[in-house]
Formats: structure tokens, sequence, C-alpha cells
């Protein structure tokens, strides 16, 4: 008897629910919540990585100038002040340049990031991706409209 109540038939509601899930409407928010967290993942990554430039841009810059201002200090001709100054003007023109173009490639490697994220989303050959239940939202909204349409037409 035991035996028979513990192969006990599924309750509707539970059948339902399985109907529910099994559903690529049921998914949208799922993959919509884990679209925005990887997003958002990618973009924190990227800030990461210019701030982490910044701070070397910085303590390069805050090194140089320190040597730079000990030089400066010493008994110096004008020649030699002169040397110092072309010698830092070189140093910041150089390191702005670096610092910019370090900046632009940690700006095309986030953006190169969202737009495979992005890409996978869409990617109707992945499994987790969104276009099926795109679909299914599209055709839903299609069958509701002419289903709306065929009975206004027929009153």
């Amino acid at each position: 008897m035991s035996a028979k109540n513990s192969r006990s038939t599924v309750s509707p509601e539970a059948t339902a629910l399985n109907g529910i899930k099994n559903n690529p409407l049921h998914d949208i928010g799922r993959q919509q919540m884990s679209l925005a967290a990887h997003t958002a993942a990618i973009l924190f990554h990227g800030t990461e990585m210019i701030r982490q430039i910044q701070q070397e841009a910085a303590r390069e810059a805050t090194e140089r100038h320190e040597a730079m201002a000990e030089n400066i200090a010493q008994d110096s001709t004008p020649a030699q002040m002169m040397a110092l100054q072309s010698e830092l003007l070189n140093f910041d023109l150089q390191s702005g340049a670096k610092y910019w173009q370090s900046i632009a490639s940690a700006l095309i490697k986030t953006q190169v990031e969202l737009m495979a994220c992005a890409t996978h989303a869409v990617d109707a050959r992945s499994s987790d991706g969104m276009k099926p239940a795109l679909e299914a939202w599209n055709t839903t909204l299609n069958n509701l409209a002419n289903g709306s349409n065929a009975r206004a037409s027929a009153h």
C-alpha cells in the first residue's frame, strides 16, 4: 500500500507549473537579469582597468617629478635648467600619449566584451540566448492580436 501512495499522481498545479517552466516566455526575466548582471560586470571591469591606468600614470609622474625636483634643487646653470625643463616636457608629452593610448585600448576592450555579451544573448545557436524567448513572445503577441482581430470581425 505504501508503494502505491508514494507513486501518487502529479497534481494539476505541478503539471501547470512544469508547463510554465518549459515555456520560453517564462525565461525572459531570468535572461534579462543575467544579461544585465553580465554587462554590469563588464562595465565595472572596464572601470577598474581605467582606474589602474590612471593610478600607474600618476605613480610614474610622481616619481619623475620628484626626481626632477631634486635635480633642480642642486646648483644648476641656465643651460642645465633648460635641459631639465626640456627633459621634463619630453617625459610629460610621452606619458600623456601613452596614457591616452592605454585608456583608448581599455575602452575598446570593454566595448568588444559588451558586444560579445550582446551577441551571445541574441544568438539562436546559444542554449541560453534570448532569441527563442523573444520569438515566443512575438508569436504570443501576434496570436493575441490575430485573436482579438478575429473576435472583433466576428461581432
